[in-house]
């Protein structure tokens, strides 16, 4: 898949209704003590801010988590990405900072966009907001680590070479509140690369938000083949390799390959479309290296499931196939 669009004018009147109650004084920054250059492998691309700022979990005084579920009711989060040379995509990294989980698990959204639509930004309308989309992951909250990164490989990797954003989607959550680590304000040097959607549909940027108006980049990463980038890679995600199972879509035994940076207890679970455990593997104490599990699904329906390995205290998730 590759993305192939264009960019067009289109202008919009915001609605003042949209941040009316929003005020940047109710939102508390709490400085976040995982330092995400020590852990995040260097073919993650993130946003520079992340590399020298100051990671932040903002809450609402009145509850909620300002870049997540929140008191507001706004609708999505979303990221932009500048392309000044093709590279490979294969998934999305989330650094959330805290959840909360009340019954069964809900789904959330991550969404590749296109920058074809109306928006505003600090100097006005502009026409390269967040718009129409290109990809859709769904992930149920249970599968959300708290601990590190969140990752979300595409069925199939495909070439970015024109600028795009990449952002969560929550509104339709249900009870479950999730809060996405951002920068400290004043980290992004005005870049405005971080967008809103209203409650009301708007786009808006975070720092052009009426009684917002904060400087800041969301933790939405994307992972890419680190020689399609030019990137130097030294490290593995969170120090695991999950390879896609085989085959897939598979029927009866499905084989998966895993490679993990240092000896770790690995646990492989499978999960259905709404974040139920079906299958559970514990593989033990293994040693740092390549491994592999052979897995039998014939006890399960067809359709999609995810596969989830955890690696000492962090997992790394794909999705499988099941059809027979």
């Amino acid at each position: 898949m590759k993305f192939s669009f264009s960019v067009c004018l289109v202008f919009v009147v915001f609605s003042m209704s949209s941040f009316a109650q929003r005020e940047k004084k109710d939102c508390i920054g709490i400085p976040y003590s995982h330092k995400l250059n020590q852990k995040v492998p260097t073919d993650t691309l993130k946003p520079a801010s992340f590399i020298s700022g100051t990671p932040t979990l903002y809450k609402y005084v009145e509850g909620g988590y300002s870049f997540g579920t929140n008191k507001l009711s706004d609708r999505a989060f979303a990221q932009v990405y500048k392309v000044t040379t093709s590279y490979i995509v294969n998934g999305i990294a989330l650094w959330v900072g805290a959840k909360e989980q009340i019954g069964s698990a809900d789904t959330l959204n991550v969404i590749v966009y296109k920058l074809n639509g109306p928006g505003t930004a600090s100097d006005g309308p502009v026409n390269n907001a967040p718009n129409s989309i290109d990809e859709i992951l769904k992930i149920p909250v249970n599968l959300i680590d708290t601990s590190g990164l969140t990752f979300l490989t595409f069925p199939e990797s495909y070439i970015a070479y024109v600028d795009y954003a990449i952002g969560i989607e929550f509104y339709q959550m249900g009870n479950d509140t999730i809060g996405l680590i951002a920068t400290k304000d004043g980290d992004a040097n005005r870049s405005e690369l971080s967008w809103n959607k209203c409650s009301d549909g708007t786009w808006q940027t975070i720092l052009d938000s009426i009684n917002w108006g904060m400087d800041i980049d969301l933790g939405i990463f994307m992972i890419v083949d680190n020689s399609s980038a030019n990137i130097n890679d030294n490290y593995f995600l969170d120090g695991i390799k999950l390879s896609q199972n085989q085959p897939n879509p598979s029927s009866n035994n499905t084989l998966i390959q895993y490679e993990i940076k240092n000896n770790a207890d690995v646990i492989l679970e499978i999960f259905d479309m709404a974040g139920k455990s079906v299958i559970s593997k514990n593989d033990g104490k293994q040693l740092s290296g390549k491994h592999n599990i052979i897995v039998d699904i014939n006890k399960l329906n067809n359709g999609t499931y995810y596969y989830s390995l955890k690696a000492g205290n962090h997992r790394l998730t794909k999705k499988m196939i099941v059809s027979k």
